[in-house]
């Protein structure tokens, strides 16, 4: 029995999962709708004979993506949400009750993700030959070491005491500003822009995705980090009262 309570996060985690496998919405927009447009793009470059054969120079800025929805609209925005639903005033209100609830979440999404990156790969890959069993391990590791990139920023944003329908807001507007500022700095060459680039954390992950995680170590090693001390920090100060509550 004393060994239970290490279970109870993986057993609340499979809760999770199985929530999360209920809602083929939420694999449409991360998954399936990356894909298409991952086509439409491809299908545009071919024409213009600029695509090119490497698989990960053509996916990279999309497995980037889909790393930051898991972290952003999984991970973070299922806290605030069951903040707002009244369930962590209820049942999570000690450090204790809020360690397990964190590290099921935690866990859950973590099986999300690879989830997430999975289907993409399957999804995506055929299009360059036939898949790789090793290739997709890599793409596997360089992806789940993006997806705890974006948990740090993730993380650090359901501190701020926002409602449900603002914390859309805010992370919606958050994962579009990544993204063209990614996507734009990485093809300008103005001082101004090599300077974002190097606070855009899309920017990180697609050089994670598209080096290698030998060739980024320091970088790695700097996001494990980061990710260990936010979640520390959400465990010590994490939100459990409904902003709408006024009791």
């Amino acid at each position: 029995m004393r060994y239970y309570p290490l279970l109870k996060p993986l057993l609340l985690a499979g809760l999770f999962i199985k929530e999360q496998l209920k809602e083929p919405v939420a694999l449409f927009w991360i998954v399936i709708s990356p894909a298409v447009t991952f086509y439409l793009i491809a299908y545009a470059r071919v024409g213009e004979g600029t695509l090119s054969q490497r698989y990960l120079d053509n996916t990279s800025w999309f497995y980037a993506f889909v790393s930051s929805s898991v972290a952003l609209f999984g991970l973070a925005f299922y806290i605030v949400g069951r903040r707002e639903s009244g369930f962590l005033r209820s049942f999570v209100y000690t450090r204790r009750t809020k360690t397990i609830f964190l590290l099921g979440q935690f866990f859950a999404y973590s099986v999300m993700s690879v989830i997430y990156c999975s289907a993409f790969y399957v999804f995506t890959r055929n299009y360059f030959g036939v898949m790789d069993v090793t290739e997709f391990f890599v793409v596997l590791g360089r992806f789940y070491i993006c997806f705890l990139l974006f948990s740090v920023p993730s993380l650090l944003l359901t501190l701020i005491p926002m409602g449900f329908q603002n914390t859309n807001t805010v992370f919606s507007i958050f994962s579009f500003l990544m993204l063209v500022l990614g996507v734009v700095s990485a093809n300008a060459s103005h001082r101004v822009f090599e300077v974002i680039r190097y606070f855009n954390p899309m920017w990180w992950a697609n050089q994670i995705m598209s080096l290698g995680v030998a060739e980024c170590a320091f970088l790695v090693r700097v996001v494990v980090c980061l990710f260990v001390i936010s979640f520390l920090m959400l465990i010590r100060f994490l939100l459990i009262n409904p902003v709408w509550s006024r009791y």
